[in-house]
């Protein structure tokens, strides 16, 4: 039984373009300029390549490529022109808000959806949980389901979401899961909050909601008999994550934070004291060796995605691929550098025989 707990499948609609096989930004640019669009939105650029503005200025259609982190977009003149932005740059909020515009949806979506889907039980994934806006919700209830689904409701989409679910009920593939709240960025993307500068831009990142905010979320969602999924990548983020869930002395069990790349020891035990989940991905350590190093510096690199000592504190511990990649071969083995395969099969999905996290209160 494999679970990823963290994916975003709708991203199969906007991930035609292989970036994958594309060794040089030279390789990346002929295809791009092979295609006949009228606009172009596409998800899974690698940092590595180097891509420019410049670069994507000799691509004659607007152009919007999103990095595999999700967090920053890099756009052509053409595409500037389209949104109306003065940069060629776009992070977080501003980066969706202008992404969904362009995203395809209906049936376009749809079948991506249906693919990913299709994918995920190929890989012998029996469930995941899926983060989705209202039209993303719809099709899943629309659809006759290979898997297991546990729907992920961004924050801002909640109330649209829950009135699905009043409509149509949960059934044993389709059920309501944590609310997504983000507190910062990706550390590929420097936009990650930490606690002390990153090594080569000398910022700390974003914070992108205050405690007191993130308080009255919480409460709200407690008040619905509802967990919050807190997208916390960098220490400063984790901080001001448990520093809230302290102040809120939770009456429900195993909220959640995601990530958490850069937990530390003592966050780590007062997740554990708070009755907190983690979901980590094993992944990210392999994927993104060469940004950390250059991000963080060698000595915040070797501490990062402590998997194997959240396992030693014993803190509640769950993993997801993020779809980066979405390969969980992939991940367990990157998981396996850490700890035994025996902790790493039960982390990614075998924690459901014994206490599953989805239904427990």
């Amino acid at each position: 039984m494999l679970v990823d707990a963290h994916t975003h499948l709708e991203l199969f609609a906007i991930s035609e373009v292989p970036f994958h096989e594309f060794k040089k930004k030279e390789e990346l640019l002929k295809f791009l300029k092979s295609l006949k669009r009228d606009y172009l939105v596409a998800y899974g650029l690698d940092y590595g390549l180097g891509i420019t503005p410049e670069d994507l200025n000799t691509v004659n259609f607007p152009l919007l490529l999103i990095y595999k982190d999700g967090h920053k977009g890099i756009l052509n003149k053409h595409m500037k022109k389209l949104l109306n932005k003065e940069g060629y740059f776009l992070v977080e909020h501003e980066l969706w808000e202008a992404a969904n515009k362009l995203k395809p949806k209906g049936e376009a979506l749809r079948k991506a959806i249906r693919n990913a889907l299709k994918k995920a039980k190929e890989m012998g994934i029996s469930e995941v949980h899926d983060y989705v806006d209202e039209e993303v919700a719809r099709i899943y209830f629309s659809e006759e389901l290979p898997i297991n689904v546990v729907l992920m409701p961004y924050y801002e989409s909640l109330k649209s979401v829950l009135k699905l679910f009043e409509q149509k009920g949960e059934s044993e593939k389709l059920q309501l899961g944590w609310v997504k709240v983000y507190l910062d960025g990706s550390i590929s993307a420097r936009t990650a909050h930490l606690k002390e500068p990153y090594r080569d831009t000398k910022t700390k990142g974003k914070l992108l909601i205050s405690e007191e905010k993130l308080l009255k979320i919480l409460k709200e969602l407690e008040s619905l008999n509802l967990r919050a999924s807190l997208h916390a990548i960098g220490d400063g983020a984790i901080e001001v994550a448990i520093k809230a869930f302290e102040k809120l002395e939770p009456k429900l069990k195993y909220h959640r934070i995601e990530h958490a790349e850069l937990i530390s020891e003592d966050q780590i035990r007062r997740v554990k004291e708070l009755n907190l989940l983690l979901c980590m991905q094993p992944n990210f350590t392999c994927y993104y060796r060469e940004i950390y190093l250059e991000a963080l510096g060698e000595e915040r690199t070797k501490r990062i995605n402590p998997i194997d000592l959240v396992d030693k504190i014993g803190a509640p511990l769950i993993f997801g691929t993020d779809m980066m990649p979405f390969d969980v071969n992939y991940a367990l083995n990157c998981a396996k550098e850490k700890l035994p395969e025996e902790k790493v099969l039960y982390y990614f999905g075998g924690w459901k025989r014994d206490r599953d996290y989805v239904k427990l209160n």
